[in-house]
């Protein structure tokens, strides 16, 4: 019999008695106890062990990094970061025992355990009488009921165990009440499966003792679930912290009504709604979604490829969501089940035929509502853990990508052109939009499984409907593919060309950015615009080609289910009649079909731009990374052994072309110091970077000893246990004392002491926040000088026992260089330390080294002890005054300002930040900024053509509907409901119903010819008609969007280039980088389809109450209260989700900011070691950005479920009104009104959705048009005056009273200065470090605005001219020169206005090239010059730089500080050059080096900002007292300056007494 049973267990529309009472009520309930005894049992034992052991080591081991060579022990930590801000040392989560919760489920077990033994109790006595027809035997029934008794006994007494535990042992009552729960959720499904039994046999009459008690047994555990999913066990009792001290999210203790409704966001909403939110406010994420959790995670799959890699870290949410999914998948088929249900009973009401009750046609109401609850619900669900993935995986990229720069070999020095170079502007395109197409297909990817699915169902429906018919659909469908995928590999492609476009733009974009000031200096912002946009057109050409090409894609997905139509009708009524149902139940497949792949081209584009993407990820992560020496090796030797050669070209060797660097062996000794020292270009900086592991090592070893990073020590300061101050200056944008300290802690006594070693002690009482005072980025507020004294205390205060340093001393001026010496280098914090210095300063560090290195083109000349290379000869004419008398000690007493001992101003942090936090609007989206975009997209006749056309589609829309009546009417009956309900529901129509119970007959003789051919040729037009409506409405968008994002992004560019210097110190370069990124690709393809489906959502809800309320003009009722509701939803949500997108746009821009800064000290950072404190804080950053946008899509899902939960209640009440109504109601009107009504719901939910997402698109504008609004500088038209074509020609300078501030509320840096200069004079403007030097050569070229005075050039105001005029007639050699990427050519002359010989004789006066240099190290104009110069050493970038004024031939040069990292031999040639080449024209020189205008005409000292000194360098030599006679003791070399200066004072008066 249990045989019988089991093989057919299926009648008719229900299980059969017995298979239900053997199985379903007997064997699955005894196969659950036991899975749950057995699990209670291992939990039980687990908690034993755990209570009575407790683990010596909690640490857990180190997992390996993906990509990685170190794992970095920030991310091998326990991710522990909660912690309670209480006295408890504990986290108590809320112990209630006699909670709501815990007394319902032993009373609700209880009470089914009295009831089941009750019945059981009948049965034995007789008394119980037997269903037949439902319950089957009586034997059976006993068996359920026993089974039942001992389920809910058990049951009972886990209850009472989680009632009794949850006082002492919260962990295990925990267990215990999942286990539970899965009991009680398992008998609430059979109990359901018995009570449709019932239903099914008795409908709602209680004619049986079974049917009601399993009735009441349902009711009690449907009402225990509704109030146990409201309960939190793991809610704590207190505020919980996270390490960072932000609140923590109540997501992870949520229950599990808060998390299908996202009620745990209420707290945000709530914030969010009464007041502006800031990032502050935000509440921390759960660890989950924390950055070093995520990639912890991720790194223990590393060895497979990164797509494996995050499939198997994210395989269980992947999972969960699903099952959430399939549930979406399933119970989409629901609401069009349960809604051609109504309207059939209604149908057969009126004519008496039905065969349902009105029970089950209320049933069928509230099954509409569930279902349409329940499809929402899973859906949300799904789509807030794919938004998370999609997070988590942007996380992941961006960690990889950034440490990966950490470890990565810098490209940029590579002078092979043996392949495309790296450049910058890609890394950043991989952390602003490569990341985010990976998280953009993550958070949708369950389409890709889903889609197949309904597909499926819909193809296996259209077969059971119209036969093999449908399978010539799916042949059209198959041969149709190829196009599909030759469109989609074309778009690919397409995206590849976009993204190479893109990385163009923003790399030349970043160039500009970074060399602003030679491109003001030179007034190139017309040619560099010009550059850029055409780089943007070019972008822009492709973006047009990638949009059209989606769009055909779309063309071709919108057209394939209308050929499959077409094709599959025309084969059906070749052989059968066409009925109405028939028709139009294949249609609601059809669209069903339709609608989800229109969907396709959206997934397909994610994928194939997420592939791209993947790629170029996968690709930078596999390039070549520097190899460190191996820490901790037991030697104190450093240097090179084996004559070890290096270079920076890895195929130096296999194209057998001469290292950098070769044949050294060389060892350093400890803790000495050691000096370094060539001319120019002979390999000095190299050795230095071969030392730290920086180039390519062809032979022999570097031997640099590096300590071990352990858990114990510190992350600031030096790790490594090596120091290294590069030539240029690498600091980062953060007050001086953090420089200083780089993640030290603060040792005041250390402190001071360095600050005095590296004389910034009186900087400090100049700069008015002293020490608090922000350098700005690349410390643009700093001079020269400054920012590598910054740098030396950097490295003197860390805990580095061995420092290098590379030509320090040449940025700072002669006293100063000497101080430096004397206190720094040979101070009590070095005198411990192994010290190798690269430098000029041959003659004054030489006293104090123990070891000399003399470089000559890349070879040892000499090594050893100083005497030893002294009598070598290999430092030629540096040591002439070595032993001169004038190196005694100065004079205490002198005029020269000292440096104090100790900083006389102590600031708050803080108190001098220069970068200012970037600007988050407030409120709503300005009307400014719509206006902005308005106008740029093409005005009022772009919008209103814009509108027409949407409108020609929804006609297109209405004109398939009327069509399909009409064809509908040459076949139907006068009861023919579905000609009219087809209307309005054909994309979600359930085919099952009609295929079951609808009595088609595919045989019925046609008694009236009707021409198939005909209606389908008609529809078949009207689609094609809607297909071009739509295109035209689609080009029109997209060359509106295109004409928008060309016009700001040229107006953003222009702002860009017009805006005072001062913007760029106080402004990050990757703010304004984001700007030209993502911010400019969302105006690029998201902002005017956002608008237009705005404008459309809006049309279409006007229509629909429209025509809802002509139909049925009661609606207008609770349309208007359901309207309120979703109105003051909408404005509860906007106000939050607005400051949250606006947050999520600000926190990107700092992980950009980060990112630059770490690309140019990068080999800082290795050198010190540094990497994990980057690392942290570049999690840190992430977290930053992600915890605004996962509570935004928190949010989301906040609304989305609220108005899905709205509209379901507006189905059920429209639906309960049409039943009870079904006595007079038409049936037509009714499918007409209950269908408008449904949509409704749909549109209004589209409008608030779409005007929310417009709001957040909007605020890319709003950021760019922020940007449109900067002050710019003075007019680059005619002022007042256009000066001649020739001026200035004598150079004749008058300056009267200068006051210069760099802001308004600075301090002023020029006070007062007047001085005058004769035609062509040659003046050198000498001063300490802070002097106001460069502030004077700037106010020459107006980069400031004077305060006071006026600066006159040859008779000409120079306040009263134009910029550009001004700017272009001078010239200037800055300080810190700044190359363009490209060629040696493209430096000298960008735009093409000279010819090469010219070029060629600008390098040899420049002594860049020479007779003794052309035959070793050719250099031709062709010669790469990588991003910043960098295959080119500092001297050689000054020089290509001088080579640049040479080849402009102004009447006016300021040379600031220009030969500063040249040897002495090479600035003496260039001198020479300056005297030979400049005698026509005036010289501004800005000198460290005296030597270098000790035979000017003139000098002026300059000292705080003010003019202290101005006369001939003979005068001011032999002034007693002198500031200018102190600085020539100073310097060491007085008596030869002194030859120099009488020298020229002797040739002066000759001349001038010669008749």
């Amino acid at each position: 019999m249990a045989l019988d049973c089991i093989s057919t267990p299926w009648e008719g529309l229900d299980f059969v008695p017995c298979f239900r009472e053997t199985v379903i009520n007997g064997a699955l309930p005894v196969i659950a106890l036991i899975y749950v005894t057995v699990t209670i049992v291992i939990t039980i034992t687990q908690y034993q062990r755990t209570s009575r052991y407790s683990p010596l080591n909690t640490k857990t081991n180190a997992l390996p990094f993906y990509g990685a060579t170190n794992p970095t022990p920030a991310l091998t930590n326990n991710s522990g970061s909660i912690s309670v801000k209480t006295a408890c040392s504990t986290l108590n989560t809320g112990s209630l025992r006699w909670s709501v919760y815990d007394l319902s489920r032993c009373g609700v077990s209880l009470f089914q355990l009295v009831s089941f033994v009750y019945l059981l109790n009948q049965s034995f006595q007789g008394h119980y009488e037997t269903d037949k027809k439902v319950e089957g035997q009586e034997p059976d029934v006993i068996m359920t009921y026993g089974i039942h008794a001992i389920y809910y006994g058990i049951l009972f007494s886990i209850s009472l165990a989680v009632l009794v535990l949850s006082g002492s042992s919260k962990s295990l009552a925990d267990s215990l009440c999942n286990q539970a729960h899965n009991l009680f959720g398992f008998d609430t499904l059979v109990g359901l499966i018995n009570l449709r039994s019932y239903y099914l046999v008795h409908d709602v009459e209680l004619e049986s003792t079974g049917y009601t008690f399993a009735l009441i047994s349902f009711s009690l555990n449907l009402g225990l679930f509704c109030l146990l999913i409201h309960e939190e066990r793991q809610a704590p009792d207190e505020i919980v912290y996270a390490d960072n001290g932000r609140v923590l999210s109540g997501e992870e203790w949520a229950s599990t009504y808060s998390k299908y409704m996202f009620s745990w966001v209420n707290t945000m909403m709530k914030q969010g709604y009464q007041a502006t939110l800031n990032e502050q406010d935000l509440m921390e994420m759960v660890d989950d979604n924390r950055a070093k959790n995520i990639l912890r995670q991720f790194r223990q799959h590393h060895r497979l490829s990164m797509a494996w890699a995050l499939l198997k870290t994210f395989k269980a949410p992947l999972a969960h969501q699903w099952v959430f999914c399939m549930v979406w998948s399933i119970m989409m088929f629901g609401p069009p089940y349960f809604l051609n249900k109504i309207i059939r009973y209604i149908e057969h009401t009126g004519d008496g035929s039905s065969d349902q009750s009105v029970t089950s046609a209320f049933l069928s109401v509230f099954g509409l509502f569930l279902s349409s609850v329940v499809m929402s619900l899973a859906y949300q669900r799904a789509l807030y853990i794919g938004r998370c993935l999609g997070t988590r995986i942007q996380s992941i990229v961006i960690g990889e990508v950034y440490e990966k720069t950490l470890r990565r070999r810098d490209e940029t020095g590579k002078s092979s052109e043996d392949g495309p170079k790296k450049i910058q502007g890609n890394v950043d395109n991989l952390l602003s939009v490569d990341s985010r197409k990976m998280g953009e297909l993550t958070a949708y990817v369950f389409y890709i499984y889903c889609f197949p699915l309904q597909i499926s169902v819909c193809i296996w429906s259209l077969y059971r409907l119209l036969g093999t018919a449908s399978l010539y659909g799916m042949l059209v469908m198959l041969i149709l593919q190829p196009v599909t995928y030759i469109l989609s590999s074309r778009f690919q492609s397409l995206h590849h060309v976009v993204m190479a476009c893109t990385d163009k733009r923003i790399k030349l974009t970043k160039e500009l950015l970074s060399a602003i000031r030679i491109v003001k200096f030179f007034a190139w912002e017309d040619q560099f615009r010009n550059r850029i946009s055409e780089a943007r057109l070019v972008e822009l050409k492709a973006i047009r080609s990638r949009l059209y090409m989606y769009m055909w894609m779309g063309n071709a997905w919108f057209m394939i289910p209308i050929l499959i139509m077409v094709t599959v009708f025309y084969i059906y009524t070749k052989t059968f009649v066409l009925t109405a149902s028939t028709a139009f139940t294949a249609l609601a497949l059809f669209n069903t079909f339709k609608t989800t792949l229109d969907e396709l081209p959206v997934i397909t584009s994610f994928i194939l731009q997420a592939n791209v993407s993947l790629t170029r990820i996968e690709d930078y992560l596999k390039e070549e990374e520097v190899v460190l020496p191996a820490n901790g090796i037991a030697t104190d030797r450093i240097g090179f052994i084996n004559k070890a050669s290096f270079s920076w070209d890895k195929s130096t060797v296999a194209e057998n072309s001469i290292p950098t660097l070769r044949n050294l062996d060389l060892c350093f000794p400890s803790q000495k110091l050691s000096l370094v020292c060539g001319p120019t270009g002979s390999g000095k900086t190299t050795l230095l970077a071969s030392l730290l592991g920086e180039t390519y090592c062809h032979q022999g070893a570097a031997v640099l000893p590096r300590l071990r990073a352990s858990a114990s020590n510190t992350l600031g300061g030096a790790v490594s246990g090596i120091a290294y101050v590069a030539q240029t200056a690498w600091l980062q944008n953060c007050s001086i004392k953090n420089n200083i300290l780089f993640g030290l802690p603060y040792d005041e006594q250390r402190y001071q002491d360095v600050l005095y070693m590296t004389a910034l002690t009186r900087d400090l009482e100049i700069l008015e926040c002293g020490d608090s005072t922000e350098v700005g980025e690349k410390g643009i507020t700093l001079s020269g000088g400054q920012k590598q004294r910054v740098a030396i205390a950097r490295a003197v205060y860390s805990q580095a026992s061995t420092v290098l340093l590379d030509d320090c001393l040449s940025a700072v001026d002669a006293h100063t260089a000497k101080h430096l010496y004397e206190y720094c280098l040979n101070g009590p914090l070095m005198k411990s330390r192994t010290v190798i210095l690269v430098t000029h300063h041959v003659s004054l560090c030489i006293k104090a080294a123990a070891y000399v290195v003399a470089l000559l083109d890349g070879e040892v000349a000499a090594q050893g002890d100083p005497a030893t290379v002294i009598q070598s000869g290999a430092l030629g004419d540096e040591l002439v005054h070595t032993d001169s008398d004038d190196d005694s000690e100065e004079d205490e007493q002198t005029s020269l300002p000292l440096v104090p001992r100790v900083a006389a101003t102590a600031q708050l942090d803080g108190a001098g930040r220069l970068t200012l936090e970037e600007k988050k609007a407030e409120g709503g989206v300005d009307k400014q900024v719509y206006v902005t975009y308005f106008f740029a997209s093409g005005g009022i006749v772009f919008w209103l053509s814009v509108l027409v056309l949407f409108c020609c589609a929804q006609a297109t829309v209405v004109g398939q509907d009327y069509w399909i009546k009409i064809w509908s009417a040459a076949y139907s009956t006068r009861k023919d409901i579905l000609s009219t309900f087809s209307l309005f529901s054909l994309a979600q129509l359930d085919s099952l119903h009609f295929m079951n119970s609808s009595g088609i007959s595919n045989d019925e003789p046609l008694d009236q010819p009707v021409d198939v051919t005909y209606y389908l040729g008609i529809y078949f037009a009207i689609g094609i008609l809607a297909l071009i409506v739509t295109t035209l409405r689609q080009v029109l968008l997209f060359e509106g969007s295109l004409t928008a994002s060309k016009r700001i992004h040229a107006q953003l560019l222009e702002s860009i280039l017009r805006a005072k210097v001062r913007f760029f110190d106080t402004t990050p370069l990757g703010r304004i980088v984001n700007r030209f990124s993502s911010d400019l690709e969302t105006i690029d393809q998201s902002v005017a389809p956002s608008l237009s489906l705005l404008l459309y959502s809006i049309i279409a809800t006007i229509y629909v109450v429209f025509l809802v309320s002509i139909i049925t003009p009661s609606f207008l009722i609770p349309a208007i209260f359901i309207g309120l509701l979703y109105w003051a939803i909408g404005v509860y949500y906007l106000n939050t989700s607005r400051d949250l997108k606006r947050l999520n746009s600000v926190s990107r821009s700092p992980i950009y900011v980060q990112l630059n800064e770490t690309v140019n000290g990068v080999a800082t950072i290795r050198a010190f070691g540094a990497q994990e404190r980057f690392v942290i804080d570049n999690l840190e950053k992430i977290d930053a950005n992600n915890r605004p946008f996962l509570w935004m899509w928190a949010t989301n899902r906040w609304l989305h479920c609220r108005v899905d939960f709205l509209g379901a209640v507006v189905s059920f009440c429209a639906g309960a009104v049409l039943i009870m109504a079904r006595s007079w109601v038409d049936p037509g009107l009714a499918g007409l009104s209950l269908s408008y009504a449904l949509t409704f719901n749909h549109h209004v939910l589209w409008v608030v959705r779409m005007y929310a997402i417009n709001e957040m698109n909007m605020n890319a504008i709003e950021r760019a048009h922020e940007y449109l609004e900067l002050e710019p500088e003075s007019a680059n038209t005619i002022v007042t005056v256009s000066p001649p074509h020739s001026w200035p020609e004598a150079g004749k300078i008058e300056v009267k009273d200068l006051v210069i501030q760099y802001g308004p509320d600075t301090p002023a840096v020029l006070r007062g200065v007047s001085f005058k200069t004769r035609p062509r004079e040659k003046i050198g403007i000498v001063g300490r470090t802070g002097s106001g030097k460069s502030t004077l050569a700037l106010s020459l070229f107006r980069f400031m605005e004077p305060t006071e005075g006026q600066i006159v050039i040859d008779g000409v105001d120079i306040h009263s001219i134009a910029l550009k005029d001004l700017r272009s007639r001078l010239t200037i050699i800055p300080q810190d020169p700044v190359l363009f990427s490209g060629t040696l050519r493209s430096n000298l002359d960008p735009f093409g206005e000279h010819d090469d010989a010219d070029l060629w004789a600008s390098l040899k006066r420049a002594h860049l090239i020479g007779k003794e240099r052309e035959t070793d190290t050719p250099v031709t104009l062709d010669a790469p010059v990588t991003e910043n110069g960098s295959n080119w050493s500092q001297g050689q970038r000054q020089l290509i730089a001088l080579a640049r004024a040479l080849v402009k031939r102004s009447s006016l040069i300021i040379l600031d500080e220009a030969t500063s990292s040249v040897d002495f031999d090479t600035d003496h040639k260039i001198q020479e050059t300056i005297r030979t080449e400049f005698v026509n024209a005036s010289l501004l020189c800005i000198a460290h080096r005296i030597r270098t205008v000790a035979d000017y005409d003139r000098i002026l000292v300059l000292d705080q900002g003010k003019v202290v000194e101005y006369d001939t360098p003979y005068a001011l030599m032999t002034k007693p007292d002198g500031v200018f006679h102190q600085m020539c003791e100073r310097s060491g070399e007085y008596t030869e300056l002194l030859a120099i200066a009488q020298q020229k004072h002797i040739s002066i008066t000759t001349t001038t007494n010669t008749p």
